[in-house]
């Protein structure tokens, strides 16, 4: 075999663009992913099913393929992985597998940006219900896992045995049985995403996410965006300062990242980051509103080739609109492909495969599809995300609807 050959960490949809690129690159793709079903499996040219968080099995299967690149784009625990196997095995990476365990665990993450002054919430970290110091704690709280990914677990607390028994959940979830307690903001979601540059940051797009309601212990997640945020100049600036603080304290160049953030009255308050792509949408967000292929750029940063970053100004507004379904089997969604040719939507995704499992979770990769819509204000673009939700609706492999219309129609008002 004349190709190189890289291994991708992990079949998620926004993978399926990345096995694309490599392959137009020359590359021969092998996918570790332990599920068969995965979106990126009929894409790659190999798939092997192992736990993309192995590392010594990632570390092997790249030894037996001979491969040149160990690569994951969106998964902040596969690139971790990906890091590991780098420098075991002497290939590029992005950045050292140091600063990857850095920004995987949200403690350590929370330490770096406290010890170099990036606006953040107080926090501590506990193995233990027992630890939990009480006297620290201002209501309402945060409870999260330190290392998990999807929003999985991540609670608000407003009491006691709140903490105690989202502590005890997020301990569960935990690969290292730890949880975060943090600061809960008031205000509003903002991602902002960046390149690290050899000495600054550029901010490429900042969104303002769409957040559901978080009452009956319901995890923190979100039911899309609005692109760009609604902030004014002086926030904006605050903005590049925090990107630029935060690619000098992890030592980052020539990578992409994004942060998430609160902006409040005192200004935006950062909750955490990570040194790739965002998952879902990111790269065709990216790429379609801010000219701005995050993908390419990625994989500059894997291969040790700097990157040529020139994000084109945003003209005016987008929405993104996430699909949850309740728990049952998937089999299909209806009304995307009528919105699209009616132009009500300017485009559509679904993001699972017929026969998926659905559970009662409110996490990322529970999403079954997705829309995006374009106004010219933000009042125009509310009206025509709330119409297209009104006429959309998901089926399971029984025909019946399984749409969480609630989540609309309780944030959609």
């Amino acid at each position: 075999m004349n190709k190189k050959t890289a291994i991708v960490l992990g079949g998620t949809a926004p993978h399926i663009e990345l096995v694309n690129k490599l392959k137009s690159r020359g590359y021969y793709t092998v996918l570790v992913d332990y599920l068969d079903n995965s979106p990126c499996v009929e894409y790659a040219d190999k798939h092997v099913r192992e736990s993309t968080l192995d590392t010594e099995k990632v570390c092997d299967i790249a030894k037996e393929e001979r491969a040149e690149l160990v690569i994951s784009t969106c998964i902040d625990q596969a690139n971790s992985v990906c890091c590991y196997a780098a420098e075991k095995l002497g290939l590029p990476k992005p950045y050292s597998y140091k600063t990857s365990l850095d920004v995987t665990d949200k403690g350590l993450m929370k330490k770096i940006m406290t010890d170099n002054d990036i606006p953040t919430s107080w926090y501590f970290v506990v193995k233990d219900t027992n630890e939990i110091d009480f006297g620290r704690i201002k209501y309402p709280a945060v409870v999260k896992p330190v290392d998990c990914n999807s929003s999985k677990g991540v609670h608000r607390a407003d009491s006691k045995e709140e903490i105690v028994k989202y502590v005890k959940e997020a301990i569960d979830l935990s690969r290292t049985d730890s949880a975060i307690i943090e600061g809960f903001n008031s205000g509003e979601e903002i991602q902002v995403d960046c390149f690290a540059n050899e000495a600054d940051a550029t901010v490429i797009m900042t969104r303002q996410k769409q957040k559901i309601a978080a009452d009956n212990g319901m995890v923190l997640q979100s039911f899309g965006s609005i692109i760009p945020a609604p902030l004014n100049d002086e926030l904006n600036i605050q903005a590049k300062e925090i990107a630029d603080k935060i690619a000098r304290a992890f030592g980052l160049s020539n990578t992409p990242f994004f942060y998430q953030a609160i902006v409040t009255d005192e200004g935006i308050r950062v909750l955490e980051f990570a040194p790739r792509i965002g998952g879902g949408l990111s790269y065709y967000l990216l790429n379609n509103i801010a000219g701005y292929d995050a993908v390419e750029a990625a994989i500059d940063s894997f291969e040790g080739i700097k990157a040529k970053i020139e994000p084109k100004e945003i003209s005016g507004c987008y929405s993104t609109n996430l699909l949850y379904a309740r728990p049952g089997v998937f089999d299909h969604i209806s009304g995307l492909d009528e919105l699209k040719a009616n132009g009500d939507i300017t485009e559509a995704f679904v993001m699972k495969k017929p026969g998926t499992e659905i559970d009662r979770d409110m996490r990322s990769s529970n999403r079954v599809g997705a829309f995006i819509v374009k106004a010219d204000s933000y009042d125009e673009l509310y009206e025509k995300a709330k119409k297209a939700y009104d006429s959309i609706e998901i089926y399971d492999t029984e025909n019946k609807p399984m749409m969480n219309r609630s989540l609309y129609e309780r944030n959609l008002k």
